[in-house]
């Protein structure tokens, strides 16, 4: 009872936070100096609360979890199959996408001038993505197993509470309720696909290699939204 107890705390001081970043970020502050330090704030909770409840609460000592060689051609070839989809959704759906609304409310972020949105995708792509890996397939699918017992729970407790804040984002960046609808069935497919893979290789480098190659196809997508 006590490790169901402490694993439901966890969760619950870091699965929202994300969440709570989107909103305030997004939809409730028009201070953007706010919006920014409320940003990196939660970033670095999300950072620092994993790494001290596993290291000083459960007493833990530091795992890099390096991938095994299988693990890597996995990450690749699940990456690699997801981005194709998302290709051939974009060519079928793309053009019914309001590109004029979403740069409208992207003007706000800075992200319409080019070299922030490289710099952006940088970011996003090599740590940003990786540090979802550490909170949702480490520590929040870890929790999940602990408070659920059972993998299926654990994959899908930290899928929905991964896909949760995306859907916020995309319907105040201008997604139409069935093109949110269709983009988060996809975000909780692929999240729940990483959540396996972290179960079956237990390393996040396994699940970032395949979650950094789907968002080269996204952020190339949103390159051509937005500039072309």
């Amino acid at each position: 009872m006590d490790e169901r107890r402490n694993a439901l705390t966890a969760i619950m001081l870091v699965g929202f936070v994300p969440t709570l970043s989107i909103l305030l970020s997004l939809k409730i502050s028009d201070n953007e100096l706010h919006s920014q330090a409320f940003f990196i704030a939660c970033k670095a909770w999300i950072f620092i609360l994993p790494a001290y409840w596993y290291l000083r609460v459960e007493g833990n000592l530091v795992s890099r979890s390096l991938p095994s060689s299988e693990g890597i051609r996995m990450g690749a070839a699940t990456g690699l199959g997801m981005t194709a989809i998302i290709v051939a959704i974009w060519a079928f759906l793309g053009d019914s996408i309001d590109s004029d609304a979403m740069i409208s409310q992207l003007e706000e972020t800075g992200l319409t001038d080019v070299r922030l949105y490289i710099a952006g995708t940088i970011y996003w792509i090599f740590l940003n993505s990786l540090l979802e890996e550490y909170l949702f397939r480490w520590f929040i699918t870890t929790k999940g197993l602990e408070l659920l017992g059972s993998e299926k729970g654990a994959i899908t407790l930290s899928a929905v509470l991964f896909t949760i804040h995306h859907t916020l984002a995309l319907h105040y960046f201008g997604f139409e309720v069935w093109q949110t609808v269709v983009a988060s069935f996809g975000l909780l497919s692929a999240a729940a696909i990483w959540s396996w893979l972290y179960i079956r290789y237990k390393s996040i480098w396994v699940c970032w290699l395949s979650h950094a190659i789907c968002d080269v196809a996204v952020f190339a997508i949103g390159y051509q939204i937005i500039f072309t």
